[in-house]
């Protein structure tokens, strides 16, 4: 994979080509920051400068699979493994919320978190876009 370096000032050079509002540097000056604030917006930003499209938003109550390495800090992921966990480490989640493209974790999702006494409880934790495999249904 190649990897491309940038600044804000070419994140404004971008948005001045898109803007097209008598107060256009105003919007750059508002927008640019705003951007450049968060990584995934960026390369998201650019993808959409080369005429490709952002990914389709996962409604809620979506079930997925994520690996459950990927789960939160505070999960038992020892716990999950040995009750949730598929053949390929992969346990069954539900998206809670899409919380936008300019967000890093672009998803709230719930899944079963184990207690260190064995008991279960619902937990959530937020995660990219591309950590989501849909479930499809039949």
């Amino acid at each position: 994979m190649v990897s491309v370096t940038y600044d804000d000032s070419d994140v404004a050079k971008a948005l001045e080509k898109i803007v097209k509002d008598p107060n256009a540097k105003e919007f750059v000056k508002l927008l640019t920051p705003m951007i450049c604030s968060n990584s995934s917006a960026v390369d998201y930003f650019f993808k959409l400068m080369l005429g490709n499209k952002l990914p389709e938003v996962i409604p809620n109550g979506t079930l997925c699979k994520v690996r459950v390495d990927r789960l939160g800090y505070g999960s038992n992921k020892e716990g999950i493994r040995e009750r949730f966990a598929d053949d390929e480490d992969k346990v069954i989640v539900t998206v809670k919320e899409f919380r936008g493209y300019h967000e890093y974790s672009q998803y709230q999702i719930s899944y079963k978190n184990v207690e260190q006494n064995g008991t279960t409880k619902d937990d959530t934790t937020y995660l990219n876009t591309n950590e989501l495999e849909v479930i499809e249904e039949f």
